[in-house]
């Protein structure tokens, strides 16, 4: 039986560290409002997240914690990740704005959907630090029967934010008919990456004390 305390516990922690938007957020929300495949890409972003924090909790979490420079790695690799992503959507917003026809949905391919949510979701060293590292290692800390249901806590803030992201950029869609939206969502995402690797890098050397 599931610990209400642990569920509860997950539920909230998966809460507060996926509410923010990071690569794999922004992706989702340009491929929602393009209106293709969202049920496939939703499912890869869940079942991501199901593997990383069922490793987390099975104790990868607490093993890597053990060695900083893993960490720190991460966090670096993340801070990266950030900017290249920033970049892109930079210059996205800096150059011509095809608007796609959002009605029918964009030309864009099961197999495009499927590799960009699975490099957002495996390869982003971010989502790797928060779901598989950061709620392993306090998964760690639980009694061994609150685990489970910290775990399924956890999992559920994902399907939860997911399930918003996706159903509120099908809502404001209609307002990306116009090129000047595309802009300003290129714009907001770039300044949104570029500020979170700063607080990435800047975290890691206040953490590390100059070591790094």
């Amino acid at each position: 039986m599931l610990s209400a305390n642990g569920y509860l516990q997950g539920l909230t922690l998966g809460m507060g560290l996926i509410i923010a938007i990071g690569p794999k957020d922004a992706y989702v929300i340009r491929q929602s409002l393009l209106g293709r495949h969202l049920l496939v890409m939703m499912g890869i972003c869940v079942g991501a997240d199901i593997v990383l924090i069922a490793l987390g909790t099975l104790g990868l979490g607490t093993v890597v914690a053990r060695h900083d420079w893993v960490m720190q790695a991460a966090a670096i690799g993340g801070a990266l990740f950030l900017c290249w992503h920033g970049l892109a959507a930079l210059r996205s917003a800096r150059g011509e704005i095809a608007v796609p026809d959002l009605s029918n949905g964009s030309d864009i391919s099961l197999r495009q959907v499927v590799r960009g949510t699975c490099v957002m979701s495996f390869l982003n060293p971010l989502a790797l630090l928060d779901s598989g590292l950061l709620i392993g290692v306090i998964s760690g800390t639980k009694p061994e029967s609150e685990r489970l249901g910290f775990a399924v806590g956890a999992i559920s803030a994902s399907v939860i934010w997911f399930s918003l992201l996706i159903g509120g950029a099908r809502v404001i869609a209609p307002l990306f008919r116009m090129p000047v939206m595309w802009k300003i969502l290129d714009f907001t995402i770039a300044a949104i990456m570029f500020v979170m690797a700063f607080v990435t890098v800047h975290s890691v050397l206040t953490a590390g004390g100059g070591n790094i």
